[in-house]
């Protein structure tokens, strides 16, 4: 952004909040006043925001810290301040609106979204703008995980606690590259709260929490029993979803000095395939600008007048047809004209697995005396995912197949060139040959992930200062496996195109040609993390004539791990594309850290904190913040950090691992060899941000936020266009055709990124005879997401889909929102809300008979869940997602081999319309 413009924004915003505090100067009303009787999911604490979110609202039920207390009559027992945690700060506040913006959703909010699962919750709120994935996601790395990825920078710049606390993040990479806490880990029945930090908060947390904190706040001090149970399924089939909830506590912590809560969660969902979708069934998007067809091909490709052509078996096998190779997307992608055999593969493709998760958790709170509280907590979850990966492909002319060599470690092409003497060689020489056969991989994976902790916290009261205190010690880690079913052989696949095992053209001619094709294959991978917390905290060291000064201290000690290796079958060199990722590394990590708030004038208070990381594997980092919080009345809070920060390379990049995968390049994929480089450095981060809430109603809520983050050091991989156009055979190795065989592409510090945007928030409740309404909102717009190569150029991706082109990233809209209204009745509660996901431009080469769009259509949703609770013990609940059923907007540069649903799977999961219906019970 040129500076100008910046300091614009930044004015027009101080004008606004200047503009807003004199008109709302003498209202009788404050952000710290309780909300109106009978609104809506409404507290003292809290204020209702879209997508059924809540965000913190200016002040608790009490005074704020900036306003004194009345003095109390006489005889009246004086009302002392609640302070509170909050997450981004070390010190308790009576405050709720700090130094930044932090959001608050609780487990009622997800549940009245009609979501059945946090991480699709989560998934779908604004700050989430891009680059996040699912288990959905076809052919990743990391399968059956979920994460999130907080203003697009990708899930390793999002740190995720679990009760503030770091936890062992999924033990594989999603797409090779970004490491990610799993959200499906935690049943949504344990969940109290979450806690969304939507700025950079290293000099707290450390590393990771470059584009925010997701704290992830589970119960405790339950008691009594509550059952819950609910079906769901999509009126287009599959996706049939079951869940089973069971939360128990007993123990009055205050009474009995002592509280078990224990919580188990059952979830099952069947999946569904291509197959299942209106859009994707007929594997055909030739209709649309820039669409192919998606049908499994089968082609020789002979020289003809000194030219390949594509030219299709003199018989189509396994119920296909002959169709024009200008309309395929292989042969297209290829640049090769003719004819292929195409058979509609779409049942082999996934588009959500049949998904088994079983999880449980116990938190056991013992007072040892009125000041001193012990915890132990500890909490497993078994997550099995069964997906079709596709069907199988050889001879693919874009990613020829590659053979791992076990004595050298070096990886050759594949030959899909049928010999001029095997009888099923029409052409009688040497010609080339790709072939699809009707055998989905299966891809089961089963992640196993706990984690034991314990510690004890206190208070105590000095001359200077009412402290509190904690220590805490946690081991968490993720033991994951992979097992692929129907993956071919090196042996198989040379016995049908050298040795004349099959014929092509009629396959049932020879029944045997299948044996041996296939075996199955494994990887496995494990995470570890331990760590050691201390704080000590008072928010009252000394007063000064404008108030109290807060003074916090922290310490953490961490060992975290990590080992991923291929199984037996790829190490052998007897599968073709072997899943090569290999990854061991581990390291010590210690680090001290501060914060001071002290009140400036009155009413406006000024906060400095700082933290020092050491890393035994490349040494030490130190990230100060400095915060302003402004509140001249209570119905206005103003707030703006300057932070600086650090993200400490992964295992994947500064250990010499080696992961095969593939990239986008155009509509087409290549293979790649990503290493990691052990002389990388840490990236280095400036996060801005500042911004406004206002109460001028008990009933209504508004807030603007703008930030910016920039990294320079970025580690990344080198543009692969250029790369590709530079064609330097060390790295661009190519077979005996002249196609890319793969790329090798080291992991280096490269250029920078920067992104801005602005956030708005909005809540307003309107009481009535016929019930209370509110209308909230949750909106996000990315001004800037550019990205610096190392040759000076820089691309802006937000708004459109360049970063598709990078290991990490997709497509990046700049709209994204939720709006949300709610009606409460007596026992009756609604929700109506819209999700809404903007356009972006096309900015990939589509290789198509028709052009492709200039840009990729918005996307709109609409979700309905209502509940009732007139019947004693009993909540009865019941939604419609998707009410519509739209499917997500066409984008062809999602027409490859492992992309095959026409859409960004990083922003969307086509599920159709879901209808749900459930039942919980209380004890």
């Amino acid at each position: 952004m040129k500076q100008t413009a910046l300091g614009s924004a930044i004015r027009k915003i101080l004008w606004a909040e200047m503009a807003l505090t004199a008109v709302l100067g003498t209202s009788a009303f404050a952000q710290s006043q309780p909300a109106a009787t009978g609104t809506t999911n409404s507290s003292t604490a809290t204020t209702a925001q879209s997508n059924g979110t809540k965000k913190a609202a200016a002040a608790p039920d009490a005074a704020s810290g900036a306003a004194a207390a009345a003095p109390a009559a006489k005889g009246e027992k004086v009302q002392q301040l609640q302070r509170f945690e909050v997450t981004g700060s070390l010190i308790r506040s009576a405050d709720k609106v700090g130094f930044n913006q932090v959001q608050t959703v609780t487990a009622k909010d997800i549940s009245d979204s009609g979501y059945t699962n946090v991480a699709d919750f989560l998934r779908g709120v604004s700050a989430n703008s891009a680059s996040s994935w699912s288990e959905g996601q076809t052919s990743n790395f990391a399968a059956g995980g979920a994460g999130i990825a907080m203003r697009g920078l990708s899930m390793k710049y999002t740190l995720v606690l679990v009760d503030g606390q770091r936890v062992a993040p999924y033990a594989f990479s999603s797409n090779g590259v970004d490491t990610f806490f799993d959200l499906n880990t935690l049943p949504l029945n344990i969940i109290d709260r979450i806690e969304v930090v939507k700025t950079g908060a290293v000099s707290q947390y450390g590393s990771d929490a470059i584009a925010g904190v997701v704290n992830i706040i589970t119960k405790h001090n339950y008691r009594g029993l509550q059952l819950d149970g609910s079906y769901g399924m999509s009126t287009q089939g599959g996706d049939g979803t079951t869940k089973f909830n069971i939360l128990g506590g007993f123990g009055d912590l205050n009474a009995d000095r002592f509280n078990v809560t224990a919580a188990a969660s059952f979830y099952r969902n069947n999946g569904f395939t291509l197959a299942d979708r209106d859009t994707t069934k007929g594997q055909d998007f030739t209709n649309r600008p820039g669409g192919l067809s998606m049908m499994a091909p089968t082609f020789w490709s002979p020289t003809v007048n000194g030219s390949q052509v594509a030219q299709a078996p003199s018989k189509c096998a396994f119920g296909g047809s002959v169709q024009s190779a200008n309309n395929n997307y292989l042969t297209q992608s290829a640049g090769l004209p003719g004819t292929v055999c195409g058979f509609n593969s779409a049942e082999d493709t996934s588009i959500m697995p049949m998904t088994e998760r079983l999880s449980a958790k116990v938190h056991a709170d013992f007072k040892i005396s009125d000041a001193v509280t012990a915890f132990a907590d500890i909490w497993e979850s078994r997550n099995t995912t069964d997906s079709n990966i596709g069907s199988q492909l050889f001879g693919n002319p874009n990613s020829p197949a590659l053979i791992f060599n076990p004595a050298t470690g070096g990886l050759t092409p594949f030959s899909n060139v049928v010999p001029a003497s095997n009888p099923y060689n029409p052409y009688h020489v040497d010609t080339p040959l790709t072939l699809s056969l009707p055998f989905a991989t299966d891809d089961k994976t089963v992640s196993n992930y706990w984690r034991y902790s314990m510690g004890v916290k206190g208070s105590f009261s000095l001359p200077r200062g009412d402290w509190d205190w904690a220590t805490s010690y946690s081991h968490s880690q993720s033991t994951v496996t992979n097992t692929w079913s129907n993956w071919p052989t090196v042996a198989g696949a040379t016995n049908i195109y050298q040795n004349g095992a099959l014929n092509f053209a009629d396959p049932s001619t020879t029944p045997n040609a299948f044996n041996g094709l296939f075996e199955s294959v494994n990887n496995f991978g494990i995470s570890k993390l331990d760590t050691v917390d201390a704080t000590l905290s008072t928010p009252n060291l000394f007063k000064l004539p404008t108030g109290d000064v807060g003074f916090g201290l922290g310490a953490q000690f961490l060992h975290e791990s990590l080992f991923i290796s291929p199984g037996a079958e790829y190490l052998s060199g007897a599968t073709l594309n072997p899943g090569l990722q290999t990854v061991q590394g581990s390291r010590n990590v210690a680090a001290a850290y501060y914060q001071f708030d002290i009140p400036i004038i009155r009413n406006l208070t000024f906060s400095q904190s700082g933290r020092y990381d050491h890393y035994s594997d490349f040494g030490g980092a130190f990230s100060p913040r400095f915060a302003l919080r402004y509140q001249p009345i209570q119905q206005v809070t103003m707030y703006g950090s300057y932070n600086r920060g650090f993200r400490a390379p992964t295992f994947i990049e500064n250990t010499p691992s080696k992961t095969l995968g593939f990239q986008q390049l155009g509509n087409s994929l290549v293979t790649t060899i990503t290493s990691g480089n052990t002389a990388v450095q840490p990236e280095r981060t400036k996060n801005y941000n500042i911004g406004f809430q206002l109460s001028p109603t008990r009933t209504t809520d508004f807030g603007l936020d703008w930030y910016k983050i920039s990294i320079d050091h970025v580690i990344g991989q080198a543009n692969l266009n250029q790369v590709v156009a530079q064609n330097d055979p060390s790295q661009v190795v190519r077979d005996s055709q002249g196609n890319i065989a793969f790329i090798n592409l080291p992991y280096i510090n490269l250029g920078s990124l920067e992104t801005d945007g602005f956030e708005g928030t909005f809540r307003q409740a309107v009481p009535t005879p016929a019930g209370t309404f509110t209308l909230s909102g949750d909106w996000a717009y990315v001004h800037h997401f550019r990205i610096g190569f190392p040759n000076g150029r820089t691309v802006d991706s937000a708004g459109n889909n360049f970063a598709i082109t990078q290991p990490f990233g997709a497509s990046f809209p700049r709209w994204k929102g939720n709006t949300e209204l709610n009606w409460a009745y007596h026992k009756w509660n609604a929700t109506l809300s819209w999700e809404y996901t903007g356009p972006y431009s096309q900015t990939q080469a589509i290789a198509a008979p028709t052009a492709a769009a200039d840009s990729v259509a918005s996307y709109s949703q609409f979700n309905f869940f209502m509940s009732y609770t007139g019947f004693k013990n009993w909540t009865l609940y019941a939604g419609v997602n998707n009410i519509f059923d739209r499917a997500p907007p066409f984008d062809p540069a999602w027409q490859n081999t492992l992309s095959q649903n026409g859409y960004d799977q990083s922003l969307y999961m086509y599920y159709g319309r879901f209808a749900q219906i459930g039942a919980t019970y209380k004890f």
